[in-house]
């Protein structure tokens, strides 16, 4: 067996989690943090067990977080409730968006990139969103022609290596991220 062969008999698929929730490692965060001037607080409206906030606050970034599903422990001070932030009312005041996205064949993706976009036109603090994104998502030809038309990304940073992202479900029964 060659190894490409071999690398794909190992490779992991996951069943598609629900809701999209799908975990981001720390380190992206980190990284982000690092080359990315936060000013302001920053909202994840979809922080599922709170990486991306967790990991802001440790920066000395002001951060919160929301999501459809409540998936931290009750009294967790910096989740701001359970909100659905594609139809539901903004959080007053953000002036950043940080998320990861439920992807959903891209839909997902794109559905929240377009809100954010929508929300920071009406919000005067808006200053930046940033959306981890899959670069097969980024360079797709759907978004070239679309969203990347209508509104082009101010930057794109790369994450290398790539970030493995399993769904929350599978972290929290005991599995490890690996492989990207």
């Amino acid at each position: 067996m060659s190894a490409p062969d071999k690398k794909l008999k190992q490779s992991h698929v996951w069943a598609q989690d629900p809701h999209g929730w799908y975990v981001e490692p720390e380190r992206c965060t980190e990284q982000l943090a690092a080359v990315e001037n936060l000013i302001g607080w920053t909202w994840d409206p979809c922080c599922g067990g709170g990486n991306i906030v967790r990991t802001l606050r440790r920066s000395g970034t002001s951060a919160v977080g929301t999501d459809l599903v409540r998936r931290v422990p009750d009294g967790t001070s910096w989740f701001l409730g359970e909100r659905d932030f594609l139809t539901g009312r903004p959080l007053p005041s953000w002036s950043n968006l940080m998320f990861n996205p439920p992807f959903f064949r891209g839909k997902g993706t794109e559905a929240f990139i377009r809100r954010g976009i929508e929300l920071a036109r009406e919000n005067p603090r808006a200053d930046k969103m940033i959306v981890f994104a899959d670069i097969k998502y980024l360079a797709g030809e759907g978004r070239a022609n679309g969203l990347w038309r209508e509104h082009r990304p101010a930057r794109v940073w790369v994450i290398t290596p790539r970030p493995s992202c399993p769904p929350g479900e599978y972290l929290l029964a005991g599995g490890e991220a690996k492989d990207g």
